[in-house]
C-alpha cells in the first residue's frame, strides 16, 4: 500500500512539474508579444491611407483615385469583386478588409514603396505588408489570366493578324516579341545565376504584344546571366513555336496573291529568322525595297517596345529594384501584366492615352516619342541587345524566301 502511494506521488510529482513547465514557456513568449495589434495600428479601419485619405479621393477627386491605384472607379470594384471570394479569410481574429489588401498591393506596384512606407501608411505590420503582397499578386493571376491573358485559339490569332494589317499594315503579323530584363535584388545563395550583362542583377519576361499594346503570351523567369540564344530557344514560348503548337492559323495567301505564306510574329535583329519569326534585313546599306522592309518592320514591332513602356510607366515598381525573393518577382510580374491587360481593355482611353505612346506625324512620317519615354529611365527594363542574340542564326533557306516575297509585297502595296 505504501509502495503505491509513493507511486502515485511520483507520478503527481513529473505532473506538477510539466505544467510548471508550460506556463514558464506561455510566459516567456506571451513577454515578446505585447500586443496582438500595435495601439496605432488598431484604428487603422478609420485612420490611415484607408481611413481617411481614400474615402476623401472617391469623395471629392476620382482623377486622384486613378494616380493613386492606376484604375477608375468601376475597374476597382469590379477587380475587388473578382478576388474577394479568394482573399476572404475566417478565422477567430478580425482580418483585414479585403479592400484593404487590394489597395495596398496596388500602392505597391504603382509606385514601389518600400513595405515599411505601405506599413505605416495603412497602419498594418511591416511582416503582414510582406504577406500581402504575393498572396494578393497570386489572386490577380489567378482570376484575371483566363479572361485577359486567356490561351489563343487560332481565331483569335487571326483577329491579332486583321488588327495588326488594319493598323499598322503588316499583313499575317500576330504578334510582336521582345525580352526585357527585369532589375531585382541578389538572391540569396543565386551565385551568379541572375547576373547580366549589364552587370546587375535580373530577371527576363519575354513577351508577345498585340496591336492594341495587349500581352498575348509572357514567359517569365529566365535568369538574367543566361546566355540570350538560351533565353529564346529554351523558353517555353520558343520550344511551342519550334514545335508548331501554338494553335496559329494555317498558311493562306497575301492579299491579292495565290502563293500561301505562313503567319509570323515578328522580332528585331535580336531574334533568329524563322518561318514563323520575322526579322529585319542586315546591314548598313541596303537596297530601297530591303530598307522600305525594315522600316514598316519596325513600325509593327514598336508595339511592344511601348506595351513595355506602358507597363513600366503605370507600374513602376519597374523603376526600381525589386526587392524580394524570386518567387514573388514572378508574381509580381504576373499581376501587372494582367492588370495591363484588363486596363487596355476596359479603361484605354484613360490607361493609354493617345500621347501616352509612339505615334507617327500625319504629313512627314516622323516618330514622335510617347510620353511614356519621360516617366521611364532608359536603364530600366533594359531590352536584350541586338548585338547578343536570341537564338541560333542558321535561317533556313525557306525562312529566308517568305522574307524576301513579303518583302517584294510590302515594297509594293
Amino acid at each position: 500500500m505504501e509502495n503505491e502511494l509513493n507511486r502515485l506521488q511520483n507520478a503527481a510529482n513529473r505532473i506538477l512539474n510539466i505544467v510548471q513547465v508550460v506556463d514558464a514557456f506561455e510566459n516567456a513568449t506571451s513577454s515578446k508579444r505585447r500586443w496582438w495589434v500595435h495601439p496605432i495600428n488598431q484604428n487603422r479601419v478609420d485612420q490611415g491611407d484607408f481611413g481617411n485619405l481614400l474615402q476623401e479621393i472617391l469623395e471629392y477627386d476620382e482623377e486622384k483615385f486613378f494616380n493613386y491605384t492606376r484604375m477608375e472607379v468601376p475597374q476597382f470594384n469590379y477587380l475587388l469583386n473578382l478576388v474577394e471570394p479568394h482573399l476572404t479569410k475566417f478565422s477567430n481574429r478580425l482580418g483585414l478588409p479585403v479592400a484593404l489588401r487590394l489597395f495596398v498591393t496596388l500602392r505597391f506596384l504603382s509606385t514601389g514603396d518600400s513595405n515599411s512606407s505601405l506599413a505605416y501608411a495603412y497602419r498594418i505590420g511591416k511582416s503582414t505588408v510582406q504577406a500581402i503582397i504575393p498572396e494578393v499578386c497570386e489572386v490577380l493571376w489567378t482570376v484575371l489570366k483566363p479572361i485577359y491573358l486567356p490561351i489563343k485559339t487560332e481565331s483569335g490569332w487571326l483577329q491579332d493578324a486583321h488588327d495588326f494589317h488594319q493598323t499598322w499594315n503588316f499583313p499575317h503579323c500576330l504578334g510582336a516579341v521582345d525580352g526585357k530584363h527585369i532589375s531585382i535584388q541578389a538572391p540569396r545563395k543565386s551565385g551568379s545565376l541572375y547576373f547580366n550583362y549589364k552587370k546587375h542583377y535580373s530577371m527576363v519576361l519575354l513577351a508577345v504584344a498585340d496591336a492594341n499594346y495587349k500581352f498575348t503570351y509572357v514567359d517569365i523567369g529566365a535568369f538574367g546571366s543566361q546566355s540570350d540564344s538560351g533565353i529564346f530557344t529554351n523558353s517555353t514560348f520558343g520550344m511551342l513555336l519550334e514545335r508548331d503548337q501554338m494553335n496559329f492559323p494555317s498558311s493562306s495567301p497575301l492579299p491579292g496573291e495565290t502563293l500561301n505564306l505562313p503567319y509570323f510574329m515578328v522580332g528585331d535583329e535580336a531574334f533568329p529568322l524563322k518561318n514563323y519569326l520575322i526579322t529585319p534585313f542586315s546591314g548598313r546599306y541596303l537596297e530601297d525595297s530591303k530598307s522600305y522592309f525594315n522600316k514598316r518592320l519596325s513600325r509593327a514591332r514598336r508595339v511592344v517596345e511601348n506595351a513595355f513602356g506602358i507597363l513600366a510607366s503605370r507600374w513602376r515598381i519597374y523603376q526600381r529594384t525589386i526587392i524580394a525573393v524570386p518567387n514573388t518577382v514572378e508574381k509580381i510580374i504576373k499581376a501587372t501584366v494582367v492588370l495591363h491587360n484588363m486596363l487596355c481593355e476596359s479603361s484605354k482611353h484613360k490607361y493609354i492615352p493617345s500621347a501616352f505612346v509612339d505615334r507617327q506625324h500625319e504629313r512627314d512620317g516622323i516618330w514622335i516619342d510617347g510620353t511614356w519615354r519621360a516617366n521611364v529611365g532608359s536603364s530600366q527594363l533594359n531590352r536584350i541587345p541586338a548585338t547578343l542574340r536570341l537564338g541560333p542564326r542558321n535561317s533556313t533557306e525557306t525562312a529566308l524566301n517568305y522574307r524576301e516575297y513579303l518583302k517584294e509585297w510590302i515594297y509594293n502595296n
